[in-house]
């Protein structure tokens, strides 16, 4: 079950996690709190101000670089993961597993008990492994279980959970996380490669609930996207790739930090910013909402 716990790290971002990730984690962008916004008062004004936002998958990687952008910007964060370093995130941390209804749970109704409201959610946590059609009989069925449960299951019960919420607060924003292997960048038709049908059959059923809730949930406006990410530099990747993950190959991976930059920049359209689309983040082109998009890039008119 999940449990809960406050923090306060005054950790500074980028957070550079143990082992060779260290050394390249440091070379994106670089978020200093008080960067954003203007001080009145003494305090500080981001452009993600009082706004309350849920984050899976939190202890590091991504999700941890995006629950410490969105708070230098004023964000009530809520963190969750199933690893115990979540609780070094600054905000309403929780030890949970996304595919468990019942921790889902726990973590949307701790963050209404605490805030009252929620107004962003960010999907993040997932898993990725080598896996094929040749692989032995209980391995696939475990294999199948893990990865649906952490990037399928747990996407579709917390927009289940929060969408109420949302829905009486009159409004807010779902991010999903995709993969270039759905939406590649412009020139390619596809990409990805073989012994990754599990990983690449969770982030295309990600696409469908993409789909579905930005045109569901446009008269309520609720904005729904997805950041289809290429290779970032994370322990995952790191892991997923091995040998091939060589310092050249990384060097030109996207950072946490970068892809952290273009959420906020997401989030801060407001209201009237875009929806039902797939924002690319793709190896050796500029990260940024401008250059992120082509012809491919709406799910819904």
């Amino acid at each position: 079950s999940a449990s809960m716990a406050w923090k306060r790290s005054g950790v500074q971002f980028p957070l550079a996690p143990p082992g060779r990730l260290a050394r390249y984690f440091a070379r994106g962008r670089t978020w200093r709190p008080g960067a954003r916004g203007d001080r009145k008062g003494g305090t500080i004004s981001g452009r993600l101000d009082g706004q309350v936002a849920i984050v899976t998958g939190a202890a590091g990687g991504l999700g941890r670089a995006f629950a410490t952008a969105m708070g230098v910007e004023g964000a009530r964060i809520v963190a969750c993961d199933r690893k115990e370093a979540v609780h070094e995130i600054e905000g309403l941390t929780y030890v949970a597993d996304v595919g468990e209804s019942d921790d889902v749970r726990a973590v949307v109704d701790g963050a209404i008990s605490a805030h009252g409201r929620i107004d962003i959610l960010i999907n993040n946590a997932g898993v990725g492994f080598a896996t094929g059609p040749h692989d032995d009989w209980d391995k696939a069925l475990a294999d199948y279980a893990e990865v649906m449960d952490t990037n399928t299951k747990g996407p579709f019960l917390f927009g289940r959970a929060v969408v109420p919420f949302m829905i009486e607060g009159g409004g807010g924003h779902i991010v999903n996380i995709g993969t270039d292997h759905v939406f590649p960048e412009p020139g390619l038709d596809v990409r990805g490669h073989g012994r990754m049908d599990l990983y690449n059959a969770s982030k295309w059923a990600i696409n469908g609930l993409t789909l579905d809730w930005s045109i569901s949930l446009r008269e309520h406006n609720i904005r729904v996207n997805s950041l289809c990410m290429g290779a970032t530099v994370t322990e995952m990747t790191l892991t997923w790739m091995g040998d091939r993950a060589t310092e050249s190959a990384i060097n030109e991976w996207i950072q946490p930090a970068q892809a952290a930059a273009l959420l906020v920049e997401l989030l801060s359209e407001g209201p009237d910013g875009r929806t039902g689309q797939n924002i690319g983040l793709w190896v050796g082109r500029p990260i940024s909402i401008e250059d992120s998009t082509h012809a491919g890039a709406r799910l819904t008119q």
